[in-house]
């Protein structure tokens, strides 16, 4: 089970096109506007998925204004594999990755979370964005007043509906089905 935020926010994406990767034009921020303050945009800038856009949320949880950084920079080295081949695995899949985790400050204090990325299509018909979310899934007091240093990851799970993929049809060859 994911916190309400994570799920709302593939709820929203799934609800977009049944299952199939939206274009970004249908997408409405004011649906889940509660969560936008969490939320980010992703593009592709050369080798690096660079925020475009990071809720005033994100600010205050790192420290830091996120716009035009690397989102892998918030994952701890031996996370980061992990990291790009989920956000990989969502474009490829195209449907929404949970990378379930824990935000860590310089001084060891700690709160679990959850971070959603799904992708979204351009006006070519190609996957160049990409939404997500961050959501703490404890009070964050658990930080002692610090912002988060970098993500260590638990585990990295599939959500949403499968990809919406045309049915097997079975045929004969020399008297045996094939599909």
């Amino acid at each position: 089970m994911f916190h309400s935020g994570t799920t709302r926010l593939i709820a929203s994406w799934n609800a977009l096109d049944a299952g199939r990767i939206p274009p970004r034009a249908r997408f409405d921020p004011l649906e889940i506007a509660d969560l936008l303050p969490q939320m980010f945009l992703l593009a592709r800038e050369g080798d690096r998925l660079a925020f475009r856009i990071a809720g005033e949320a994100l600010r205050d949880l790192f420290g830091r204004s996120l716009k035009g950084s690397d989102v892998f920079g918030l994952f701890s080295p031996p996370a980061r594999p992990l990291a790009r081949r989920t956000t990989l695995q969502a474009v490829r899949d195209g449907r929404p990755m949970v990378l379930v985790g824990t935000g860590r400050s310089d001084v060891g204090a700690q709160v679990p979370l959850e971070v959603v990325v799904a992708p979204m299509l351009g006006a070519d018909g190609t996957p160049d964005r990409l939404i997500g979310l961050v959501q703490p899934t404890a009070s964050l007091t658990l930080l002692e007043g610090r912002p988060i240093h970098e993500v260590a990851i638990r585990m990295a799970a599939t959500a949403g509906t499968a990809p919406t993929r045309p049915q097997l049809r079975l045929a004969a060859v020399n008297g045996q089905r094939i599909a």
